[in-house]
């Protein structure tokens, strides 16, 4: 197995990783696919735009961290895809650090991060690797509007709504499943505060229409502005267009609480995963731009400021792909500023991916002064 090859792609036979394939062979880096089904990788691969013009190879790797560690050495970053998180992320982490790789995956899983912070995240920082999990739409995006508005002095306090249109993929209906198990936080006077449960709102969208919003897991943001000394407070809450997305969110935390809580862990897996393949029983048809757009809305506010930003974005999934895609080059390539577990704008820089996804025509966005 050839060298020559800085990224990998983790799960490449699945419906992220295709689009992460093909916007690293628009952007010309070479990558190895790899997963554990190397006639899926195949099959997934001849279905990605230009591949015949991509250099890459396919691997077969079992999910092992001595396997993984054995496929990643050499190598300078991986693109990790493998959902659910909280079940998988742990061995691809661990072979990072002792191939020496910067980590990348699409999670905004609060469960998974503070996993991964609490297994890797000092050692990730003492070896110089940087560990970059929601490098995608969910939640990367918001986080760049916050960012915007956090460049005004007095800015204290984030609200941010996410507001989609899109159909889960199964591993994503997974991990929703598999949020509705853990806790989830937001920020609230420079704290940690534990949801009770799912918690619903509304959001009034731009064209004037109300949606009901979900916690959807508390996002990353809480996170990574927890450890920002400007930020009191942040919480954010995800509405979909598809309203009963929502309604079965909380359908599947009633019979957790009261049917499925007591069954073991790995019949209770079993379980989940059954009813995930009744919720989204195939992967999703590839998005169309036309159709699946999203807004991401955030007022910043303080003492005597407000600002607010709304991001327009066409496509969740293809913003994912571009992102993870733009940022394995810059990884491979660069240094990192910043290293440890860090999130997409800490390592790159909010502008620098508005920019990469403005160049696509992937997003836009605005941000005005309010007070």
């Amino acid at each position: 197995m050839s060298t020559d090859y800085p990224v990998v792609i983790y799960g490449a036979s699945g419906y992220t990783g295709r689009l992460v394939a093909e916007h690293l062979r628009d952007l010309g880096v070479p990558f190895v696919a790899a997963g554990r089904n190397r006639k899926r990788i195949e099959e997934a691969l001849q279905l990605v735009p230009g591949i015949e013009n991509a250099r890459y190879e396919i691997v077969e790797v079992e999910h092992t961290v001595e396997a993984l560690t054995k496929l990643l050495t050499g190598r300078k970053v991986v693109c990790n895809t493998v959902g659910p998180f909280m079940r998988y992320n742990l061995e691809v982490a661990e072979a990072c650090l002792r191939a020496g790789v910067h980590y990348l995956d699409t999670t905004g899983e609060q469960s998974a991060i503070l996993q991964l912070d609490e297994h890797f995240g000092r050692d990730f920082a003492k070896a110089g690797l940087a560990m970059v999990p929601s490098t995608a739409y969910m939640y990367g995006v918001s986080e760049i509007g916050a960012r915007y508005c956090l460049e005004t002095p007095g800015v204290d306090s984030l609200r941010l709504h996410g507001i989609g249109n899109a159909v889960p993929t199964i591993a994503s209906t997974q991990t929703i499943l598999d949020a509705v198990r853990h806790p989830c936080y937001y920020l609230k006077d420079g704290e940690m505060v534990r949801y009770g449960g799912i918690e619903n709102g509304r959001v009034c969208t731009p064209s004037g229409e109300v949606l009901v919003t979900s916690n959807w897991g508390g996002s990353s943001n809480p996170i990574w502005f927890s450890r920002d000394g400007r930020v009191r407070n942040c919480k954010m809450d995800v509405a979909i267009w598809n309203q009963e997305l929502y309604k079965k969110e909380l359908e599947l935390e009633r019979a957790y609480k009261v049917q499925l809580q007591w069954i073991p862990e790995e019949q209770l897996r079993m379980v989940l995963d059954h009813m995930a393949h009744g919720i989204t029983p195939n992967s999703p048809p590839r998005e169309s731009r036309q159709v699946h757009r999203s807004m991401d809305i955030c007022l910043a506010t303080g003492n005597n400021v407000a600002m607010k930003s709304t991001l327009f974005s066409t496509g969740g999934y293809f913003t994912t792909g571009l992102l993870q895609a733009y940022a394995a080059r810059r990884l491979s390539v660069e240094t990192p500023r910043v290293v440890g577990l860090r999130s997409p704008s800490e390592v790159f820089g909010h502008r620098e991916l508005m920019g990469a996804l403005q160049s696509y025509g992937y997003a836009s966005i605005k941000v005005e002064r309010v007070v």
